[in-house]
């Protein structure tokens, strides 16, 4: 979808909310529900998974989305109909005693509890089914902090959805003083925000009575409950009909997925972090987002409730009430629903990649003896690089007899995603790693020609990897850059990088006896070694007691050390191999680090 569909999309919904009716109605059907916030806050398990407001917490809420209100504020929000309370629990009965409620969770606030007695009652009361009341009280009479007084407004967390809409004519405030009060003025709202405020609350309303059904499954992996047991919650859901429901509130489903693309129009235009780190925090667990203030948390907000609605949706589709929601491309066009909570534009993989944080190794460094596991982490540390183990991974070979087909299929060999549309390129799910094999030269890497055969093997499998993800014509030059092999130059890593002089100083140091041999005999039968080019092993291999290879390799270290020091002084000075290693692993993984893949398919051969 280009870019022109994506701003007309968008326009169009703007409009659609901009055409509102006096009544809160859109062109596409109403969005007035038949019950008010007093039958909302009735029904069982109202207000049990996200606590119901008082005035206090409502200030906190709004200070944490960036909103600097106080009571003097929320009575003039009040007063012109744009933050009227959810609730006024009188002191006196007002209307009908209701039947009692069904089986419901224990309060889990004291406000709930007053809440659930006024209720028991008949002392709620809907504050803006009827005019403004000037004599309700946001703060004491006396203008005192009287201990156990309560103005007795209570508010939705949904409520909050409205900031937004208001936050310029809240900047358009005059404060000042009467009577020793604090006072403040506001203009007028415009017959639009007024609109926008009162279908906000009908909102508002809908998400009350929806919230205990849809909330705990925002995640449809797992249930997050509030103060309830997931067997009297799976009860209740269990019993909750989306259709009678849809019936009581006088709210279709068609409506709620209207509503829902309009709060996640808005969720997308508040974010303020960009669509890659908003896929993630999406796929994070609800207590981190608690976390999240000012247009951050305003924007999970929206998303919060644009998925209850369009999980009350998708339940009455089921139920054959409405049309199946479309089945979106991956990679198509902006359209509302790609904001939903629940929707999955990829694997954590490829959303961690985008970031280029994926947790992924850019480079698995093979290496075969237990000296070059010691030294391997020292020289990085020496050289001043990242131990990120996202940038490189080191793999113990043990001996280059190992197969390494097998590993390099699960080290380097790429995890195909989808075909990407009108491209011959594949998207990947993880980024791709390089597998660097640093090995004596024995065995299959013997000589040049095995190992070429060797490394043309490990390709092998990496295709085979890849055919059977359906990828059957991947680039060879791409693939050719997965797979690696150094050798050293001389028979074994010790010989490759110390004298032999060295390597005596360092068995001494860790086999005091040397098997009687004195320094220089010890020297000699090392150089015997070297010369008939066989493993520094053979100089210790009939010793009754025997070097371990990880002490000789701390011991050594010192020595090679100071050459990398010395090459940091003298560019002329001979690079150990090791450290040539290193540095190339590094600088691959720091290329790749930040950089977004895909694999190609194989260019046609030209007739």
């Amino acid at each position: 979808m280009s870019r022109v569909t994506l701003d007309r999309r968008k326009r169009d919904i703007v409009g659609a909310m901009n055409t509102a009716t006096a009544d809160g109605s859109t062109s596409g059907g109403t969005a007035v529900v038949a019950v008010s916030s007093v039958e909302a806050a009735s029904l069982p398990w109202a207000f049990t998974q996200q606590h119901v407001l008082g005035t206090e917490q409502v200030i906190s809420e709004a200070k944490r989305r960036g909103f600097a209100l106080d009571v003097v504020t929320l009575r003039e929000l009040y007063r012109h109909g744009l933050l009227v309370p959810f609730i006024y629990v009188s002191s006196r009965q007002v209307g009908p005693i209701p039947p009692p409620a069904g089986p419901e969770p224990y309060p889990s606030s004291s406000r709930l509890i007053e809440l659930r007695r006024a209720r028991d009652r008949g002392r709620l009361v809907d504050l803006a089914a009827g005019p403004f009341r000037p004599r309700l009280n946001f703060t004491h009479p006396n203008g005192v902090s009287e201990r156990g007084w309560w103005n007795g407004l209570l508010y939705s967390q949904y409520q909050l959805l409205v900031l937004p809409t208001i936050e310029g004519w809240l900047a358009h405030g005059k404060r000042g003083v009467r009577n020793g009060r604090r006072t403040i003025r506001f203009p007028l709202p415009s017959e639009v925000l007024h609109v926008r405020a009162q279908r906000l609350r009908t909102i508002a309303v809908v998400l009350t009575a929806l919230e205990a059904r849809y909330l705990p499954k925002l995640d449809p992996e797992w249930i997050r409950l509030n103060n309830a047991e997931v067997t009297d919650w799976e009860h209740y859901r269990d019993v909750f009909d989306p259709v009678a429901m849809s019936a009581q509130l006088g709210y279709s489903a068609d409506q709620a997925r209207k509503d829902a693309e309009e709060l996640l129009l808005r969720a997308h235009s508040l974010d303020p972090v960009g669509d890659d780190w908003s896929r993630l925090m999406r796929r994070s667990p609800r207590k981190s987002w608690e976390r999240l203030e000012d247009n951050a948390l305003l924007a999970v907000d929206h998303r919060v409730a644009a998925e209850i609605l369009m999980l009350f949706y998708e339940d009455m589709a089921s139920r054959g009430k409405t049309e199946p929601l479309p089945d979106l491309p991956r990679r198509g066009g902006w359209h509302p629903l790609y904001e939903r909570l629940s929707y999955r534009s990829g694997t954590l993989d490829e959303n961690l990649m985008s970031l280029g944080i994926s947790p992924h190794p850019r480079v698995v460094l093979a290496i075969e003896g237990e000296t070059e596991q010691v030294h391997v982490p020292q020289v990085r540390r020496a050289l001043g690089y990242s131990d990120a183990p996202e940038l490189l991974r080191l793999l113990w070979l043990g001996g280059v007899d190992k197969d390494l087909q097998k590993v390099a299929a699960l080290a380097a060999a790429p995890l195909v995603g989808e075909r990407m549309p009108g491209t011959d390129a594949w998207s990947l799910i993880k980024p791709p790693a390089r597998l660097l094999i640093a090995v004596d030269p024995e065995g299959k890497y013997f000589a040049p020609g095995k190992v070429g055969r060797t490394r043309r093997a490990i390709l092998n499998e990496i295709k085979a990897v890849l055919k059977a993800q359906g990828v059957t014509a991947a680039n060879p030059a791409e693939l050719e850059d997965l797979v690696a092999i150094r050798t050293w130059s001389a028979s074994c890593y010790e010989f490759a990088h110390f004298t032999d002089e060295e390597l005596a100083d360092g068995i001494r140091a860790v086999h005091h006896t040397s098997n009687g041999l004195t320094r220089d005999e010890l020297v000699a039968a090392i150089k015997v070694t070297r010369d008939r080019g066989k493993d520094i092993k053979e100089v210790w291999n009939q010793w009754d007691h025997k070097p371990g290879k990880p002490e000789l390799a701390e011991a050594l270290w010192p020595a090679l050390e100071v050459k990398i020091d010395r090459c940091r002084s003298d560019p002329e000075a001979p690079v150990p191999e090791i450290v040539e290693v290193v540095q190339e692993a590094h600088l691959v993984a720091q290329r790749w680090r930040y950089r977004s893949f895909v694999l190609s398919e194989e260019p046609a051969t030209p007739l």
